[in-house]
């Protein structure tokens, strides 16, 4: 079978990967089912958006090269600086596989709620570095799946993984940015990973002592406080979801809440 199949876009035939496909069958779930406005970031060739400006919706892309679409709204955009957008513009925000490229996460995020109407939705994905495997990988190799080796130098900053963040760390940014978390999946998994289920209960164990007995009252980390507990009980938990503990990438649909 395939790898690949065949989708009509707007008239045209392309050809889109299978992992793909079920990535944005994850991303289509999280659209609401009525007309919106929305933007993806660094589109590439837009397949997605295309697809969705099919399917009704009004949609804007950016990108670090210009593709030149006739059909579609397109903006110059380097996601390291402020974007040339108004406020509280659109309905739904994509950033699929982007994030983990970019100079700074906070600056990106905080730049997207800008840009997002209060209650809007922003789906972003990304390589899930904390994956059973990549935490194999980083033991043995001090790298993690997503970037296996160094970056070489002579490739421009922004082209490879500068960024590979595990969803700790997002899920602090977008709470801090003003973002609600609405669901946290995977959508690419690899069969022979079922095998490290078998350390799962060993992970666990040690997951939950870290994140709720270990130094309870360190700097920056404390674990006496209910709200802290709860929020670190989260984590653990999400992390030991099969979606994260097997997946190979994040999707994180997260909700813009209304300033106070």
């Amino acid at each position: 079978m395939s790898k690949y199949i065949e989708l009509t876009i707007g008239g045209e035939t392309v050809r889109k990967h299978r992992r793909d496909v079920k990535k944005d069958a994850h991303i289509l779930a999280g659209i609401p089912d009525r007309p919106c406005r929305i933007f993806e970031a660094s589109a590439g060739s837009a397949i997605l958006s295309r697809q969705l400006k099919d399917q009704g919706h009004q949609v804007a892309i950016s990108n670090y090269y210009p593709q030149g679409f006739q059909d579609i709204e397109e903006h110059h955009a380097d996601l390291n600086k402020p974007l040339d957008l108004p406020d509280n513009t659109f309905d739904v925000i994509i950033c699929r596989e982007v994030i983990e490229h970019v100079e700074s996460v906070p600056h990106t995020l905080r730049e997207f709620h800008r840009i997002l109407k209060d209650g809007g939705s922003l789906i972003l994905t990304f390589p899930n570095r904390l994956q059973i495997r990549s935490r194999f990988l980083h033991l043995f190799s001090g790298f993690y799946r997503g970037m296996k080796s160094p970056i070489n130098l002579d490739v421009p900053m922004g082209e490879a993984h500068i960024n590979l963040i595990g969803y700790p760390e997002m899920d602090y940014f977008l709470r801090k940015l003003g973002y609600s978390i609405e669901n946290v999946d995977a959508s690419y998994f690899q069969a022979s990973d079922k095998i490290f289920l078998l350390l799962k209960p060993l992970i666990a164990l040690t997951t939950y002592y870290y994140l709720l007995k270990y130094k309870k009252k360190a700097q920056e980390h404390d674990k006496t406080k209910p709200e802290n507990v709860a929020y670190n009980r989260y984590i653990a938990k999400t992390l030991l979801s099969n979606a994260l503990f097997l997946g190979k990438d994040v999707i994180v649909t997260a909700t813009k809440q209304p300033a106070e």
